[in-house]
């Protein structure tokens, strides 16, 4: 009986081992944009992101199973009037509306990884750092919005933003996502 009774729950505890790494909770992203000469950082978030991610016994599989898609008319700054801006100018094109995301390679000991970010159709490898803080997984890096094919829209933002930007915009944008995990 007792052996049963322990073998009972070592197969219980070994199931629940099995899929060690699993989404607990939504898909967080951020961006950073930069105005001024004295490169003022800007937030937000987007409110329509839909992630794809497996549950797995590893991390790296985990997280390279991870594929987003964003939908960039629903930028999110907390003023509205921004956020009109930057959805009629930088995301304005047809080919810009969606904005697509898939991690490739984990490197668990540098605590890197690099994703595909795909945007107005053109996709880059962008490195990325990460950190495990409090059950979830964050990661940091930055995009040139110039990488995309986005001069002509950044160039309108930059236009109709002069006056709030003191004439200055950057087009570098620090990127950042945090995966809830358990």
């Amino acid at each position: 009986m007792k052996r049963k009774l322990s073998l009972s729950i070592l197969s219980l505890c070994l199931a629940s081992s099995l899929s060690a790494y699993e989404i607990n909770g939504d898909l967080g992203v951020k961006w950073t944009g930069f105005k001024t000469e004295k490169k003022v950082p800007v937030s937000g978030t987007f409110n329509e992101i839909k992630l794809d991610i497996k549950s797995s016994e590893s991390l790296s599989e985990f997280l390279n199973s991870a594929k987003v898609k964003i939908n960039s008319l629903s930028l999110e700054s907390k003023n509205e009037g921004r956020n009109k801006s930057m959805t009629s100018t930088l995301f304005s094109l047809a080919t810009a509306k969606e904005i697509k995301g898939a991690i490739t390679k984990v490197n668990e000991a540098e605590k890197t990884l690099l994703v595909d970010i795909t945007m107005n159709e053109v996709t880059k490898e962008v490195p990325m750092t990460y950190e495990i803080v409090e059950g979830n997984i964050v990661a940091k890096g930055a995009i040139e919005i110039l990488d995309y094919n986005l001069k002509g829209s950044f160039l309108a933002f930059a236009k109709e933003c002069a006056a709030l930007h003191e004439n200055k915009s950057f087009s570098d944008v620090n990127i950042e996502f945090s995966i809830p995990f358990k």
